[in-house]
């Protein structure tokens, strides 16, 4: 699997990718029973689409749509690589 960074390449719109959230956003940190902190790594699957800059907040001309019930701004992405679309 090949990680590309978002300022070195971007892919093409419409393409399945798995994305790697950017700065402190990228991942979670979870209390458990014990008291102790466990993170999650924030990667998951999305296409790459096109949007209107400054749309939603957003700050560049395209966005992540998420498979689940959100999206992604385009600035909140530092990585992604190509994967299977696994709803075709």
């Amino acid at each position: 699997m090949k990680w590309i960074n978002v300022n070195d390449a971007l892919p093409e719109y419409g393409q399945a990718v798995l994305v790697r959230r950017s700065k402190d956003n990228w991942f979670q940190k979870h209390t458990l029973e014990d008291g102790s902190e466990h993170s999650i790594w924030r990667w998951q699957a999305a296409w790459f689409e096109k949007a209107s800059k400054h749309e939603r907040n957003n700050a560049t001309d395209y966005y992540w749509a998420d498979f689940g019930p959100g999206d992604i701004f385009g600035q909140d992405v530092s990585h992604w690589c190509a994967i299977t679309d696994p709803t075709r």
